[in-house]
């Protein structure tokens, strides 16, 4: 027998901020199974297949992979394929500007911003 997963307020505060963000992207999508919890789905749009899923067990988690997904969303659009690392002035500036509005929201994570650009 399995015990059933609650409800947290803090991964529920993320899920809140980066909400629209999730609904409107095609490749992510946040789930709720009453045994495991909070699941993130990465999809693969095209084929309509999960391509990798991992339950998330804290607020900060789910945070860290969003801005992750946001800034990657920033390269595609710039047309360029590289890490984030390698980011140059102008692209950090463009994440950085498209971060600001779910790092207002979210202050408590706010320093993930700077450790984006830190080369694993």
């Amino acid at each position: 027998m399995f015990q059933k997963a609650k409800k947290n307020t803090n991964i529920e505060k993320v899920c809140k901020v980066f909400g629209d963000y999730m609904e409107r992207s095609p490749y992510i999508d946040l789930l709720w199974s009453d045994k495991l919890g909070y699941i993130l789905a990465q999809m693969n749009a095209k084929k309509g297949e999960i391509v990798e899923s991992q339950v998330i067990s804290d607020a900060g988690s789910l945070c860290w992979i969003m801005f992750h997904e946001v800034a990657g969303e920033v390269l595609q659009r710039t047309n360029k394929e590289h890490a984030l690392y390698e980011a140059d002035a102008a692209e950090r500036d463009e994440i950085e500007k498209t971060l600001m509005p779910y790092a207002e929201q979210l202050p408590e994570y706010r320093d993930f911003y700077g450790r984006l650009f830190e080369r694993p």
